[in-house]
Order: C-alpha cells, then sequence, then structure tokens
C-alpha cells in the first residue's frame, strides 16, 4: 500500500431488532471487549447508538430493574459516555419498532408494523411528533447531544445509520436530516437486499446502486444516487463485496451466527412474532442463500483477520479514502482476528483510524471538487 487509507470501524450498539436479547451480554460484554482492543492499537470506533431501544429500556427502567438486577439505559448511558471520554465518537441509530414497545415484565411487543424509516408518515413542521420521520430523527439527535454534551461539550450528533439500513425510499429522509442538521448517512450497503423472512417481503434493495464511489453527496430525492458534491447529504457506504455467498462460510461466519442463535433462545419476547424477523435464517433459508450471491459486507466480527487485510490492501489500490466497516455487538466473538487485524494494520503506516465526525466534517469542508475513493474493480 502506498497510499493512506481512511479506515471507519464502526459498532451497532443493540439487542436484536425483534426485542430478543440481553443488554449485557449481547451489547454492554462485547462491547466493552471491542472498545479495549481498540484502544490497545489507537484505533477510533464509532458507535452507532440505537436511541429508540434506549428509550424503550428507560421507560420502563424499574419493571427491567427488578426483572433483570440491573438498568440497562443506565449501562448504556455509562458505557457510551465512557467511550466518548476515551476518544471514541457516537452517533445515530435507531430502529421504528422500539418507538411504542411494551415491556409485560418478561417480553418485548414490538410495533413490527414500523420496521423501516420511510414506514413512518412525515410532518415537518412538528419536531415533537414522535411518529413521524422529522420527530424521531430529533428527538434522537437531541438524545444523544443531551447525553454526550456534558462529557464533550462541542459534541455534535451528525450522522444516521437506519435500522436494518432500510433507508428507503429516502427523499423524506434526505429531508429531514437537512432541516435537522444531521449531515452523513451510513446506511446503504452496495448489493445488499433484505426480505422479510416469513412472507419474502422486500424491505430494503441496494442492488440497483451504480455509483463506482464508496462515498458520494446524494441526490435530493435518493441516498443511492450520486449528485453534486457538497449538495444535500454524505453517503458513507458500508463496505461490501459481492461473493457467493458459500465463500463466506468461514469458522469465524458460522461462531457469530451461533451466537446470534444462542442470544434469541435466551432473549425475552414474544417468540411468534419474533420468529418472523429473526436474524438467523433458518436451515432452508440457509441452504437457499449459500447457492446465491450476496454482499458480504466488510464485517469484522465474521471476517478472518486475512480477509480483512485483504479487503484493506484491494481499497488502497484505489487510492485510499473513506473505508466503513461494520460490525454488531451481539456478533463479537472474533476478538483474536480482529486484534490481529489491528496490530498490522496499526503497523502498516499507510492506515489510519477515523471516526465519523471527523470523516464528515473534513469532506463537507472540502472543495467541491475533491475526488471521493471509487470501489476497486
Amino acid at each position: 500500500m502506498t497510499s493512506t487509507t481512511d479506515c471507519i470501524p464502526t459498532l451497532d450498539y443493540e439487542i436484536f431488532g425483534n426485542g430478543l436479547g440481553d443488554v449485557r451480554m449481547d451489547v454492554i460484554e462485547p462491547a466493552h471487549r471491542i472498545l479495549s482492543l481498540c484502544n490497545a492499537h489507537h484505533a477510533k470506533m464509532t458507535i452507532f447508538f440505537e436511541v429508540a431501544e434506549y428509550w424503550a429500556f428507560d421507560r420502563y427502567d424499574a419493571p427491567l430493574r427488578a426483572s433483570l438486577g440491573y438498568s440497562p439505559c443506565e449501562e448504556m448511558r455509562k458505557q457510551a459516555t465512557d467511550a466518548i471520554a476515551q476518544g471514541h465518537d457516537v452517533q445515530l441509530h435507531l430502529h421504528p419498532q422500539w418507538i411504542d414497545a411494551v415491556y409485560d415484565g418478561h417480553a418485548w411487543q414490538l410495533n413490527t408494523s414500523r420496521w423501516r424509516l420511510a414506514d413512518l408518515s412525515d410532518d415537518p413542521g412538528n419536531r415533537g411528533r414522535m411518529a413521524s420521520i422529522t420527530g424521531l430523527l430529533h428527538k434522537g439527535k437531541s438524545t444523544l447531544e443531551d447525553m454526550i454534551r456534558p462529557v464533550k461539550p462541542d459534541y455534535e450528533c451528525t450522522c444516521l445509520r437506519a435500522g436494518g439500513f432500510c433507508a428507503e425510499p429516502s427523499r423524506q429522509i434526505i429531508a429531514a436530516m437537512k432541516a435537522l442538521g444531521l449531515k452523513g448517512d451510513s446506511s446503504v450497503v452496495k448489493g445488499y437486499r433484505k426480505a422479510v423472512a416469513a412472507t419474502g417481503a422486500t424491505l430494503v434493495d441496494y442492488s440497483h446502486v451504480t455509483t463506482g464511489k464508496t462515498a458520494w453527496w446524494t441526490m435530493e430525492d435518493d441516498l443511492t444516487v450520486e449528485g453534486e458534491p457538497g449538495e444535500h447529504v454524505l453517503e458513507l457506504s458500508v463496505s461490501a463485496e459481492i461473493q457467493p455467498y458459500w465463500k463466506n462460510l468461514r469458522w469465524t461466519t458460522v461462531r457469530a451466527a451461533l451466537k446470534r442463535r444462542q442470544s434469541e433462545r435466551l432473549g425475552r419476547a414474544d417468540r411468534s412474532e419474533a420468529k418472523k424477523f429473526s436474524s438467523v435464517p433458518s436451515f432452508r433459508g440457509g441452504l437457499k442463500r449459500a447457492l446465491t450471491s450476496q454482499a458480504i459486507m466488510f464485517d469484522y466480527c465474521k471476517l478472518s483477520s486475512r480477509d480483512m487485510l485483504r479487503r484493506v490492501q484491494k481499497h488502497a489500490r484505489c487510492g485510499g479514502g473513506p473505508l466503513v466497516l461494520i460490525g454488531h455487538t451481539k456478533d463479537f466473538v472474533n476478538d483474536r482476528h480482529f486484534e490481529r487485524f489491528l496490530a498490522r494494520l496499526g503497523e502498516s503506516g499507510h492506515v489510519r483510524f477515523r471516526s465519523m465526525s471527523e470523516v464528515i466534517r473534513d469532506m463537507n469542508g472540502a472543495p467541491k471538487t475533491s475526488v471521493v475513493c471509487q470501489n476497486p474493480r
């Protein structure tokens, strides 16, 4: 590698989108291990903090304390502010199905009719209406800023990652983001497509993305289409490669899937409803997936250190630029490979770890003629 690559590790900080999981086991403990490894190798992590889930935990704090023996929202809040104090970043992530979630003493009941951000109607003039895109993003941004500013007074929430990457259709999302000062998005994964397991209905489809860039300024009405530099929203897409899925069936991937299955079995939720949106495919679904080409994300929870280093080297051949990595706390069993990866990149001298805040600030301040790195062919 001869040029500098900006590497942006990100972490989706959440239990499962269907309400299953345990905050200590699936969020706090794995995030602690990830952040400790990052600290040891001077790598900045951007935590995408799931605020709608956090609001639900806060609303039901007393019964959750009685049931679990600890406060999920308190532990999440402390870990996020500690991460900021250590030099990491925290940005906005949310799953709308948590907006009016109900806890019945042993299980979460979620509103699965609001699985996508775009499933909400919008009311741009009323930022206080929670069941709207503008209202939801406004409260999410305000929640993080109120949480973080006592530790970092100049903190600003500037970036969104939609729950499940579901940011289509995006016209109203872009308009709300611009109105609220959310300058960047990291919801697009080129080639990624997701459907509801039970019905086959499409939740999100990024198979049509044609830009060759890894980061671009969007059009007014579509996050996936490149617009004029400096206009609208800066899209920092999650890095992915299109491959036959069977090529991704490594031990690291299998271990992450087994961890998810175990967590879902131990979790507390309405299982009949949660099963429709299970993050672990059935045997039949897994076999079908194995025989197709998929968008395999740069997921440091699932890739070997060798695979991760190969992807960085491939990306660097196009001249550097933003490279967005992703992981989920509930998947992390990959300590050894992630540590080896961080150590090798730290030794290379050609990679710098950066946060979403830093990259968005720099790219929004860059000249409009600046070039954004293109995907290697």
